[in-house]
């Protein structure tokens, strides 16, 4: 018996540093909690590919939508540029604009076109929409 003590007491001293320093799982060295994947991360999911592909919509932008401008909304600054402002207001058979304000084609190849205040970006009127 007293020659297992001795043993018992050295074993016992090997395992005590290893447990002191061992990390609880999940955590890093400053106590920040590990969000990375879990362990088996290495292993790949193929049914999460496939679900991936039935939710892409080829190219056909199904996510864009055409923007609804309305009355009383104001316009970005971008479209205040002179290349977005009707000059010629009467080539496009439209009325002419009260002072200060101007006709706004927002989008080259549509015949939509909006009545704004040019120096706040209200919009009075909206046509073509």
């Amino acid at each position: 018996m007293k020659r297992m003590l001795p043993a018992l007491l050295v074993s016992a001293l090997l395992v005590a540093p290893a447990t002191a320093l061992a990390q609880p799982q999940g955590k890093h060295k400053h106590g920040h909690k590990h969000h990375g994947p879990p362990a088996a991360a290495w292993q790949h999911d193929y049914r999460h590919d496939r679900r991936d592909h039935r939710r892409h919509d080829n190219g056909r932008h199904l996510g864009w939508y055409k923007q609804q401008w309305r009355r009383g909304q104001r316009v970005p600054v971008v479209y205040l540029q002179p290349r977005y402002v009707i000059r010629d207001y009467r080539a496009y058979r439209l009325a002419p604009p009260p002072a200060g304000y101007g006709w706004v084609r927002p989008y080259q190849d549509r015949n939509e076109y909006l009545m704004v205040q040019l120096a706040t970006g209200l919009i009075a009127q909206v046509l073509g929409y």
